[in-house]
């Protein structure tokens, strides 16, 4: 009898151990998914603003020639970049290389693609961000690699 009250002692704390993990991991995967969520919605506005933006005759490389900006860089080779480099096609506008954390990337439409991580990269007007929701990570990433602003295409779409 004394075992048999042990056992289900012991398969009840096991249970409540078990059930504390799963909520764990349960409450990290909504984090994760509410994240993802986020990330997708702020996209969709950047994108639909940046249409209204071209819908109105602007353009983005009007706000990068404003600025002295006539080369630049991106960083982050997704589909932002894409975007971005069909619209500054023929705009007078030189993208000159591409940075990415896997500079092999498939999807960029980019010939030069540097990592980050290099010493140092070669000199353009300015570096644009593509995944803007990690641009003071990203900044301190570039610091002493880069000696021209950092911009957000975030910052950029909303200004035109």
């Amino acid at each position: 009898m004394k075992y048999g009250k042990w056992i289900i002692g012991l398969a009840a704390v096991g249970a409540l151990a078990v059930g504390a993990v799963l909520q764990k991991r349960h409450k990290k995967e909504k984090g994760a998914l509410l994240s993802a969520n986020n990330k997708l919605s702020d996209n969709y506005q950047l994108l639909n603003h940046w249409l209204e933006v071209k819908n109105e005759g602007k353009s983005l490389a009007g706000y990068f020639l404003e600025m002295g900006y006539s080369r630049i860089a991106i960083y982050g080779m997704a589909e932002l970049a894409n975007r971005l480099t069909e619209d500054l096609a023929g705009s007078g506008v030189e993208i000159v290389y591409g940075i990415d954390r896997d500079a092999g990337c498939s999807i960029s439409r980019i010939a030069e693609v540097y990592s980050p991580q290099e010493d140092s990269l070669p000199e353009v007007d300015a570096v644009i961000v593509t995944p803007y929701y990690a641009l003071e990570a990203i900044k301190k990433d570039l610091s002493g690699k880069v000696a021209c602003p950092v911009v957000s295409i975030e910052e950029v779409v909303w200004s035109v």
